[in-house]
């Protein structure tokens, strides 16, 4: 009888609709990339706020933080929501081939339209059922800055979700999964080099070049990729070669560098060591070398009884149904995508154990759509994946799990033209609204039975016996691409 009320409370979802896909599609036409998304957290808080929630901005001294809350009391639970978009990924929705809506502009490439909106509503469900009586507290957070600018982990530094009993997230993708596996951790730093500018002909003895600097420190850190662990990875961009003219010495030359690891301690460790690679490179060209920390964020850390929640409530909801136009749009874009452009299916064969399980994904490998939900193996081994996602530093201040839900094409590449062209599309829609009501049931689960809660808890504290949340330092704030020189 309960879990028959609980299935009532979804249909708020259903009754949205029309407004949460507009919300959607809003975002996406937005597009603000990292701690410029003033339009999408308009509309969001907007949007909760008429619904109801209690709404603050400016979260945790994060300009386009936001936080939406409703009920009192606990169990207090987590919605994580995101809505930043890429640079330089705009792209007409609905083609199948890339044409970008406003040349050079951004673009919704990892789907974080749907994230935001999804989440919205997961919340929405949830208000229904604290409405009818029941005790507790949802809290949407509004997060920005996921893409290379770890808004989360501001966020944390700030005091967020370390009240919370448990956090629940979700992301757009081509399959419908609960997530295992974790995340790098990472620090992104910006090195500058200073010399002397001379005439590269007349007197290049007087000159010393801050762009031979940062060439030596690259040569250097690519000499590194040797001595390093597997899965670390280091990753840099020149945003600044001292100008255009090659017949004078360039007096200042500049680099982005993301570093990861799979553990904390690993990344700061490689940080170290790139680090002393920048020095050397800048005694050996006798300038100056001054690094700027961005952001850092924390390897996930994955929990188990909510990932099986989140599994039963994707399970129990059942996936979307499709059309057979949505199936062609959907073979259509896979045939866009490069051989071996996405090898999230692969890696998702060979994290399973189970032969049946293998047996019954390879099956189902060549599948237009992937309307189906990836099986969950609650013995499994836990491997870093190849990206990082801010979501780890909230896995840090309270039990937090994540999955998957099929709103792109199979063989989709991330951050890809594809993600954008299909990120208004019917199939997308549906997926986001799956995603919310797993959220929702799996929340409204949660506060039904508290033994789940405590369990999750003891697990976490398993987890971190010993270990210690480094935020990431005072000094160092949010800043927007533009403002990264």
């Amino acid at each position: 009888m309960v879990e028959t009320k609980l299935n009532t409370y979804l249909e708020e979802i259903d009754r949205k609709k029309a407004g949460l896909e507009k919300l959607s599609d809003d975002i996406w036409e937005f597009a603000e990339t990292a701690f410029s998304e003033h339009n999408s957290v308009k509309a969001l808080a907007d949007f909760l706020r008429a619904e109801g929630f209690s709404v603050t901005e400016h979260a945790y001294g994060v300009e386009t933080a936001f936080t939406a809350e409703f009920g009192q009391g606990r169990p207090r639970i987590g919605i994580l929501g995101e809505f930043d978009a890429l640079s330089g990924l705009s792209q007409k929705a609905g083609l199948e081939e890339k044409e970008a809506l406003i040349p050079g502009a951004n673009g919704h490439g990892c789907g974080h339209n749907l994230l935001g909106a999804g989440s919205v509503a997961a919340a929405l469900a949830v208000k229904k059922y604290l409405e009818d009586g029941h005790q507790g507290t949802v809290v949407y957070y509004g997060c920005p800055g996921e893409e290379g600018g770890s808004g989360k982990a501001f966020m944390a530094r700030g005091g967020a979700f370390k009240d919370l009993d448990c956090a629940l997230t979700w992301h757009p993708g081509v399959v419908n999964a609960v997530s295992k596996d974790s995340s790098l951790a990472n620090f992104q730093v910006l090195y500058s080099f200073k010399g002397i500018s001379a005439h590269a002909a007349g007197c290049p003895e007087m000159g010393r070049s801050a762009l031979d600097g940062l060439e030596l420190m690259n040569v250097g850190t690519n000499f590194l990729r040797e001595h390093m662990l597997d899965k670390a990875r280091v990753h840099y961009a020149i945003i600044d070669t001292g100008g255009y003219s090659p017949n004078v010495v360039q007096s200042e030359a500049k680099a982005i560098y993301l570093i990861r690891a799979p553990k904390v301690g690993e990344a700061l460790e490689l940080y170290k060591r790139v680090d002393k690679i920048a020095q050397g490179a800048a005694l050996m060209t006798e300038t100056e070398v001054e690094k700027t920390l961005i952001k850092s964020c924390a390897n996930l850390v994955s929990n188990r009884v909510l990932e099986q929640v989140l599994d039963q409530a994707m399970t129990d909801i059942g996936v979307p149904s499709y059309t057979e136009e949505e199936y062609e749009k959907a073979a259509a874009y896979t045939a866009t995508a490069p051989a071996g452009a996405d090898r999230g299916y692969r890696d998702l064969i060979e994290d399973h154990l189970d032969p049946e399980n293998i047996s019954f994904l390879r099956k189902n490998k060549n599948r237009r759509l992937y309307d189906f939900i990836v099986p969950y193996e609650k013995i499994h081994l836990v491997k870093s994946g190849g990206g990082s996602t801010d979501v780890g530093d909230v896995s840090w201040m309270c039990p937090t799990a994540q999955f998957n839900t099929a709103t792109w094409a199979p063989e989709t590449p991330g951050h890809s033209w594809q993600v954008v062209s299909q990120g208004k599309s019917e199939t997308a829609h549906k997926g986001m609204l799956y995603a919310g009501k797993i959220i929702a049931l799996a929340a409204m689960r949660l506060m039904e039975n508290q033994e789940l809660i405590r369990a999750a808890r003891e697990e976490f504290d398993e987890e971190f016996e010993g270990q210690t949340y480094v935020p990431i330092p005072d000094e160092v704030k949010p800043r927007a691409i533009s403002d990264i020189q």
